[in-house]
């Protein structure tokens, strides 16, 4: 695993394995780097985490850190070592050297080598090179299959399976509606546009405010709210943003939630504008579970997952993102209603977590039985 501070990849890790029973998967983690509430979240399942502090020790600390993995993949015998994101599969296949384990890795995210760091250039490059070892590469879309494979991975044992979302836990919910807008200060005739993640150039936020002014230019009924980590008021770079839009008041920013469920209800669309690198967007699946028409950009598996009950736009064009938000603004309340039950419907068939779980399972037992046949 690279890591388990708050992100989609790390979530889906923690909904994975507490969707799959214990008689098929009995897990250890091992972090490179310190984590934060998704580590907890593994804990409180009784999973043992091993957290090696990469992070903080940097390249100097890789000795010790390589003899503590080690030493916990020896005390646990593994029967399949599983990497999870760029650095947490290379680290896999290191660590299992000599071990003779089967060994899988999961590719949570689109390819953009130059919007990656030079060192993550570098572990992308070394897991094409690598990419014979492992029995199966799971990705989490077609794209980043087709992606990655284009750069040398090794596609005879891919397979693609998507993120799963939890249809209970994530549904339009009309007393948190009022709850949440009565808190808010929001009056029922306001459109409330909503973003969840954490902040992040990849997440395009001064994109969205750019956008926000296009949209408020042309419609004052509607309220911009930005909640995830680094997304308060204490981020001057946002915050000054939206100063020179002149937007103070219509874009509101709530910094982390521990009630995106409740959020979600008090909003009427959603938009994620990434630019680059996004896999499949957990928000934008939790959003069209809560009945909202989503806007995305065709970036990774976005456009597939959001279908014909939302719009795509092209990553990094504000003027477009502007406008197919005004599209679903002016099409009125009941239109966006019957566009969000569409999108919860499509969730529910095509990706809800139990599914999900049982398809990675069955992945797991494939790679047990060196059955290594494409998908």
């Amino acid at each position: 695993m690279s890591g388990l501070r708050t992100g989609g990849a790390e979530m889906m890790l923690y909904k994975l394995l507490k969707s799959l029973a214990p008689s098929r998967c009995d897990p250890v983690i091992i972090s490179l780097a310190t984590g934060d509430r998704p580590a907890k979240l593994l804990r409180d399942l009784g999973i043992p985490v091993w957290e090696l502090g990469l992070d903080a020790s940097g390249p100097l600390g890789l000795p010790r850190a390589a003899v503590h993995g080690r030493r916990a993949l020896r005390g646990f015998k593994p029967a399949l070592i599983s990497g999870w994101m760029y650095h947490g599969n290379l680290a896999a296949y290191l660590l299992g050297l000599g071990l003779r384990t089967p060994l899988l890795w999961n590719i949570r995210q689109s390819l953009n080598l130059a919007g990656e760091k030079p060192a993550t250039r570098s572990v992308i490059r070394a897991g094409a090179r690598l990419s014979s070892a492992p029995r199966r590469i799971v990705y989490v879309s077609a794209a980043a299959r087709e992606q990655h494979r284009a750069i040398g991975y090794r596609d005879e044992a891919a397979c693609v399976l998507p993120n799963g979302f939890e249809v209970e836990i994530f549904r339009r919910d009309p007393l948190e509606r009022a709850r949440m807008r009565h808190e808010l200060g929001v009056g029922d005739d306001t459109c409330v546009i909503g973003h969840l993640a954490r902040f992040h150039p990849m997440k395009d936020q001064l994109g969205l405010i750019e956008a926000a002014r296009g949209v408020i230019g042309e419609r004052a009924d509607v309220l911009f709210l930005l909640a995830g980590a680094g997304l308060g008021d204490d981020n001057r770079q946002l915050a000054e943003a939206i100063r020179r839009s002149g937007l103070e008041g219509k874009v509101r920013l709530l910094g982390p939630t521990q009630q995106p469920h409740s959020l979600l209800s008090a909003c009427d669309l959603f938009c994620l504008p990434s630019a680059w690198g996004e896999g499949f967007p957990n928000a934008v699946g939790e959003a069209m579970a809560s009945e909202l028409p989503c806007v995305v950009t065709s970036v990774g598996a976005g456009p597939e997952l959001v279908g014909d009950t939302g719009l795509v736009v092209g990553p990094g064009d504000r003027a477009a993102l502007a406008a197919a938000l005004l599209q679903l603004i002016r099409v009125g309340a009941a239109s966006r209603a019957r566009l969000g039950k569409l999108a919860r419907e499509r969730i529910q068939a095509c990706y809800s977590l139990p599914a999900v779980a049982t398809r990675y399972a069955e992945v797991f037992d494939a790679a047990l039985s060196a059955e290594i046949r494409a998908a």
